[in-house]
């Protein structure tokens, strides 16, 4: 059954989506920027489409018939159009982690985290439909429930609802609320009605719109969190890579379980799938199974070398290692088989080829004449397909016209600079530096590094910064890294600027063999003249300059005061700040840093003034400066800022300010119960004497 969505355009592509299950799941080969579509019940791939270059790192969206290709690696989304496999429509969006694409009740969201903006797009065409909504800042996550209503939590912790009305063509904010504990780092699942927030970098969790909403807590954890995409409300997946748990909402108790104790020292992101909780190890080559206790649910999928990557369908998980020629597919009863996800003999497809033409309808015959002395009548039309044209492979970016009333998107930085600032057995920290656009009202960039598979993803208030990538085996053998940096404003962000740089391997220290000293000269002075009249000459000094090694670059001094005050509320600090002289005329980089949590905010060394971001509790902040040539840095005094958890939390651009409510303990609500009815009785004895004093004043 299809289901008609509008005309045909003047392409030849029709407006179709399929409204029923074909049976058939896409997946990703990211080395070949192909989606392959693998028949489950055969255990064979039927069909490979080229949608981007080699290298690609590819997110697939299908759901309600719709198949939707998200290229990371470029920002290029393509729609594929399942009736015909041609690409129906593209759009650019910003590289890295920024760009979301949602789908609910039929209709195609694309987000923006770094611009802040989610933009309702036509689902054939990607063009933009109505006005988009922008949050005023970073997004740090969004989502879409299966009633189509969405959610999008900014970098501030404001959770809000958003509802798009056709009659309007905008989006409806139907609520928001901040979150005290929710910051840059926060997730969101979405369930068949609302969502569930983790925001693991302040301990908090909290369902909204479920119907049994409520909030819980638990210990903070540091790092990226990579929630499922979608969940029950009632078991709810998140895994911390950087410390090698998982945690789980299990109807109103939180479970931390350590992943790395079964095996699975970096958790990647979960699914749920018939009540487990399936949990990919990345660089152990298998998939560990939870039950609702946190406990083993099933025996270990072991899929080989390489990340395993997580694709649920069509009521089967699909477990597919990058690369591999086949994958495992989980059916409901948790059973597992082989089938076989990659056919190099099996064409590969051109999205972007011409449709078939159409062949036009024979004039009406004139049933009165005899069709054997009909004139001019054509020779019986032999089948044909398709002309042959040479489509240019899909991988460049096409760029989609900006909105009316949305601010054009600033430049592309330039000048990008990359050095090494560290280096591990598993990490390597980069610093970064860049030339802003020209523009105007730049808010931040966005700092995306790739290499090998892996990549990671910085926002930046400055025009540089350190950014740390996982790299495995290129910490050692060393190799190219991909460096992007777009700037973005309120409402739009620009095209990247690019770089490639490459990290040395890692070498064992020269071995220096000290040269043997010069033997020494001696010098025989002449013998005196005959006559004794003149004394002999002096004898001859030699003096040998030994050439010094430059001196290392300089830093100031380390434990100077360089902070001076604190002020401001919610998850954000504003420092004041006088450097001494030797700090403030540094010739290398500054910054300040959150010690407690690694935040980090670049500045000038000569700076008085900065915002640093901080969380519940105990923060150490410092100033950092790195020397010229970033062979070493030194911290000044550390100050300590305290955020309280009962602090009031101040709503973005307004003055309203909220303080979480404490629970008055039952003595008190007591005490404060008869209070207010003892004042009521007294108001009321007041006021009957004063009825009786006037009715004797008029008596």
């Amino acid at each position: 059954m299809l289901l008609l969505a509008g005309a045909a355009l003047g392409t030849g592509i029709a407006r179709t989506a399929v409204a029923v299950s074909d049976g058939l799941t896409w997946l990703g080969d990211d080395q070949r920027g192909e989606v392959v579509q693998v028949n489950p019940a055969s255990g064979r791939p039927e069909t490979r489409l080229a949608v981007a270059g080699g290298d690609a790192r590819l997110d697939i969206i299908q759901r309600d018939g719709m198949l939707v290709v998200l290229d990371r690696r470029t920002g290029q989304i393509t729609v594929i159009d399942l009736a015909t496999l041609l690409a129906s429509g593209r759009r650019q969006a910003p590289a890295g982690a920024a760009s979301k694409v949602l789908l609910a009740e039929g209709r195609l969201f694309i987000v923006d985290r770094a611009g802040g903006t989610i933009a309702h797009v036509d689902p054939v065409t990607l063009a933009d439909v109505g006005e988009p909504w922008a949050a005023g800042g970073p997004l740090a996550d969004a989502a879409a429930d299966e009633d189509g209503l969405l959610w999008a939590v900014d970098a501030g912790g404001v959770l809000h609802s958003l509802e798009w009305s056709d009659a309007q063509t905008r989006f409806v904010e139907r609520g928001s609320r901040a979150v005290p504990g929710a910051g840059p780092r926060t997730v969101l699942v979405p369930h068949r009605k609302g969502v569930t927030l983790l925001g693991l970098e302040g301990g908090v969790v909290l369902q909204d719109g479920t119907g049994s909403d409520h909030r819980a807590t638990t210990a903070p954890q540091a790092g990226d969190v990579l929630a499922a995409q979608t969940s029950p409300h009632d078991l709810v997946p998140a895994a911390v890579p950087a410390s090698g748990i998982v945690v789980i909402l299990v109807g109103d108790r939180v479970l931390t379980v350590d992943v790395g104790a079964l095996g699975c020292p970096r958790p990647g992101q979960p699914a749920v799938f018939h009540d487990r909780v399936y949990v990919p190890c990345l660089g152990s080559g298998k998939v560990i199974v939870l039950n609702r206790d946190g406990q083993r649910g099933g025996d270990d999928v072991h899929t080989g070398a390489g990340d395993p990557r997580l694709v649920f369908d069509d009521d089967r998980l699909f477990i597919q290692t990058p690369g591999a020629e086949t994958g495992v597919v989980v059916d409901p009863d948790g059973d597992t088989r082989a089938v076989r996800v990659r056919d190099p003999e099996l064409p590969v497809t051109d999205p972007e080829r011409d449709p078939p033409p159409t062949v036009p309808s024979p004039p009406k015959p004139d049933p009165d004449e005899p069709t054997r002395t009909r004139p001019n009548q054509p020779p019986p039309r032999q089948p044909s397909g398709p002309p042959s044209v040479d489509a240019p492979r899909p991988g460049s970016p096409t760029t989609t016209p900006s909105v009316s009333g949305v601010a054009a998107a600033p430049g592309q930085p330039a000048g990008i600079t990359v050095s090494l600032a560290n280096r591990t057995d598993t990490q390597v920290t980069l610093r970064i530096g860049w030339s802003a656009p020209a523009e105007d009202g730049i808010a931040g960039y966005t700092i995306t590094a790739t290499a090998a598979g892996d990549s990671a993803t910085k926002q930046s208030a400055g025009t540089s910064d350190e950014l740390t990538l996982d790299c495995k085996a290129l910490c050692a053998a060393g190799g190219p890294i991909e460096i992007q940096v777009a700037a973005y404003t309120g409402s739009a962000v620009g095209t990247p600027g690019v770089t490639t740089w490459n990290l040395p391997a890692r070498s064992a220290p020269p071995t220096t063999t000290a040269a043997p000293p010069p033997r020494p000269t001696t010098t025989t002075p002449p013998p005196p003249p005959p006559t004794t009249t003149q004394p002999p000459p002096p004898p001859t000094t030699t003096t040998t300059t030994t050439t010094q090694a430059p001196p290392p670059a300089s830093v100031p001094t380390a434990g100077a005061t360089v902070i001076t005050g604190v002020s401001g509320v919610n998850y954000q600090r504003t420092l004041a700040m006088a450097p001494p002289a030797d700090w403030a005329n540094h010739d290398g980089t500054c910054e300040v840093v959150n010690r407690t949590y690694g935040y980090t905010t670049p500045i000038a060394c000569s700076a008085t003034s900065a915002v640093i971001s901080i969380e519940e509790g105990s923060n150490s902040i410092v100033v950092r400066a790195h020397a010229r040539d970033g062979s070493r840095s030194v911290d000044s005094a550390a100050r300590a800022v305290f955020k309280r958890i009962d602090e009031p939390t101040c709503r973005p651009g307004t003055r309203i300010c909220e303080r979480p409510r404490v629970a008055s303990a039952p003595a008190e609500e007591t005490a404060g119960t008869g209070v207010m009815v003892a004042a009521g009785i007294g108001l009321l004895i007041t006021s009957a004497l004063l009825r009786v004093r006037r009715r004797g004043e008029h008596g």
